[in-house]
């Protein structure tokens, strides 16, 4: 499995746009809509101004299907993490290989010649109605990120430490993560297809009369946020212990309303019960992760 899918040069003047499918190997929607596009881009010869660049995150979890094999590939971004890695050879965890190679081919991206440099970082969850971007707040008014008509999480960078979309947005990049459903879903494909065609509109990477010819993706992606909250923030973050057994409770998704005393979970401490009203998000239903939930507002 090569890490490129594909790289496509435009006119020299416009963004670089940077896909990333696979960060988690289980989530296979992002990789299979980076490979869509592209391919319709070839086929049909469409123009591009900027730059195009589509990659797999993490090849060895997305060989096995795992979310990850050793650790976390969306948790290890801060700066003193990947200055250990890069510099002790003595590390050899498959997600190790995995960092070096992705820092080698983040140096050797077009520095300085295309604007803006957009990074996107594709997704999906394992509850339903998981269509959403994460974003650092000081780019929540970005353009780009409204074009998309999801609901935008301004401040859950805050509570994941380590994320390659804060990596990125440190050098320079316009970086956020795309969440397009749950895992292994057909919708997850659909949404991360349609966002991505919104956002080489929204970057002028393709002209309004291509836009236009795919008039499609923008009607299914409006669809979908019609009755989803626009803009929200973390009030509560459940961070799960180890070997705590957290379990959550079957039957929510995304953006579901709680109530401040409603039974949410258990682990081997008792019930874990809402302490705030408001929506749950990200309710963890998958044996791997460290987030159990979180309540978020609508702002």
């Amino acid at each position: 499995m090569d890490r490129l899918i594909a790289g496509i040069e435009g006119s020299k003047d416009g963004p670089l746009v940077v896909l990333v499918g696979g960060i988690h190997g289980n989530e296979k929607s992002g990789v299979r809509a980076v490979e869509s596009v592209v391919n319709t881009i070839l086929l049909d010869n469409i123009p591009l101004r900027g730059r195009i660049i589509g990659i797999r995150g993490n090849l060895q979890a997305l060989n096995e299907g795992k979310r990850y094999l050793h650790y976390d590939l969306n948790r290890c971004w801060k700066n003193g993490s990947v200055d250990r890695i890069l510099q002790d050879g003595k590390r050899t965890e498959a997600e190790d290989r995995e960092v070096r190679q992705l820092v080698e081919f983040f140096r050797a991206l077009p520095a300085g010649r295309h604007e803006p440099k957009i990074l996107v970082d594709l997704h999906s969850t394992s509850s339903e109605q998981g269509d959403f971007i994460v974003i650092p707040e000081d780019e929540s008014q970005n353009p780009v990120v409204n074009a998309l008509k999801l609901p935008i999480v301004i401040d859950l960078n805050r509570h994941l430490d380590g994320t390659l979309l804060q990596y990125m947005h440190q050098r320079g990049f316009v970086s956020f993560a795309f969440e397009g459903g749950a895992v292994g879903t057909d919708e997850a494909h659909a949404l991360h297809v349609s966002g991505i065609w919104e956002l080489l509109h929204a970057s002028g990477m393709i002209s309004e009369e291509t836009r236009r010819v795919y008039s499609h993706y923008d009607e299914y992606i409006t669809e979908h946020h019609l009755n989803l909250p626009r803009r929200v923030s973390v009030i509560y973050h459940h961070k799960i212990q180890p070997r705590s057994s957290f379990r959550m409770k079957p039957g929510y998704h995304n953006f579901a309303p709680v109530k401040k005393g409603e039974l949410l979970a258990s682990d081997r401490s008792g019930e874990i019960r809402s302490g705030h009203d408001g929506m749950i998000f990200m309710p963890l239903y998958q044996p791997e992760g460290d987030d159990g939930f979180f309540i978020v507002k609508e702002v």
